[in-house]
């Protein structure tokens, strides 16, 4: 019996399901779109039933072609021990005819020797060994010479014929045996080749299903990044209560620190008078530039608490602020428009953090509150 490898047979199940899988991605948000893939879905559900009969219905022949050709075998293979027999039987009756033939002819020389010219006459006129040896005369001979399986030699020569003509027909039917055989054999070859085709198209339409099944996943997942971008402005925009969250992957946000730094997510931990951080703190060495992160407008200020600061105001309302700076820079004033980039001042410790390492408290402030802006600076630095 003929049967497709378990590989095969996963390949040929995997295609018929993955053509039958087609994804409604979230761009497909009219009913056309959903009518058209409920149609495709059904087209790919009727190539499906189709390919899986024709497979079937190709490896059912393929076992019937087989089976045909393993008892034209065994028809074949009992000829030829049937053929070999004969061939020994006939070797053995011929030998055996040639023996009394042998015997035969020394009664003949007997006779003649002897002067009996009556079995001279009738070995002449004999038209063969068989007439010469059934011959009354030189059977009555042959008893005086106790050769008396002489008149076996008719019998065994007619066998001997017979078994002959007997192993040309087996002969002419081991010929047509090949032949039929040699049909058979054309006959699996074509349903091999035909159950492959099947096979190795199974195959390409499973990478191809694949294939577009990841470019449908990864379409989608392009579409929801960019509604929960979308979202994550709004809210950021929006946000202003404290305990507010800054969004991670703020468009075109760059690092405040420049060559970056080291921080933790520090929103919230408390600081002196019962108050709360609301920043956070980015450290480097003193003196390091501090650049705008966006563009906008920027304020410089002094306080005992934040020491040297700055405020970047940007063009959608959020606010940055920028504090315990070493010293602002000398090339640009307060209430100066600056791009992205611009160096806004230089990392120190001044303020109530004179005692500390230098350091950057940053904060981003969407409608004028603070929110915790370590997932935006995270993914920026």
């Amino acid at each position: 019996m003929v049967r497709p490898s378990n590989r095969r047979w996963v390949i040929l199940l995997l295609t018929f399901a993955l053509a039958a899988f087609v994804p409604v991605t979230a761009s497909a948000q009219t009913q056309a779109d959903v009518d058209r893939a409920e149609q495709n879905k059904r087209v790919a559900e009727a190539r499906k039933s189709q390919a899986y009969q024709d497979y079937v219905a190709i490896t059912e022949q393929l076992d019937e072609a087989v089976e045909r050709y393993e008892s034209i075998h065994a028809q074949h293979e009992e000829l030829l021990y049937r053929i070999s027999r004969m061939e020994s039987a006939v070797e053995r009756y011929q030998n055996e005819a040639a023996d009394l033939e042998m015997a035969a002819q020394d009664i003949v020389v007997d006779a003649y020797m002897s002067g009996q010219r009556n079995l001279i006459g009738l070995a002449f006129s004999a038209t063969n060994i068989q007439d010469l040896v059934t011959s009354r005369a030189l059977l009555d001979r042959a008893a005086e010479r106790e050769i008396a399986s002489l008149d076996n030699l008719d019998a065994i020569s007619r066998q001997a014929d017979r078994s002959s003509a007997e192993l040309d027909i087996r002969r002419v039917d081991v010929a047509a045996n090949e032949d039929a055989a040699a049909v058979v054999v054309e006959e699996i070859n074509e349903l091999q080749q035909r159950q492959k085709a099947i096979l190795e198209k199974a195959d390409a339409d499973l990478t191809e299903a694949i294939s577009r099944l990841k470019q449908e996943i990864n379409e989608k997942a392009a579409e929801d990044a960019r509604i929960k971008r979308q979202q994550a402005e709004r809210s950021a925009s929006r946000a202003g209560a404290a305990g507010g969250t800054a969004p991670q992957n703020t468009p075109g946000f760059i690092c405040p620190v420049q060559g970056g730094a080291s921080f933790i997510d520090s929103w919230g931990f408390p600081r002196s008078g019962g108050r709360k951080h609301k920043g956070v703190d980015m450290f480097n060495t003193r003196g390091t530039p501090l650049i705008a992160v966006v563009d906008g407008r920027i304020k410089f200020s002094y306080n005992s608490l934040g020491g040297r600061s700055t405020h970047l105001y940007a063009d959608n309302g959020v606010v940055y602020y920028y504090t315990h700076l070493d010293s602002h820079p000398n090339n640009i004033s307060s209430g100066q428009r600056v791009s992205k980039g611009t160096v806004v001042g230089f990392l120190g410790n001044s303020g109530n953090a004179r005692y500390t390492s230098p350091h950057l408290h940053f904060e981003i402030r969407p409608g004028g509150k603070a929110v915790n802006p370590y997932p935006t600076v995270r993914s920026a630095c």
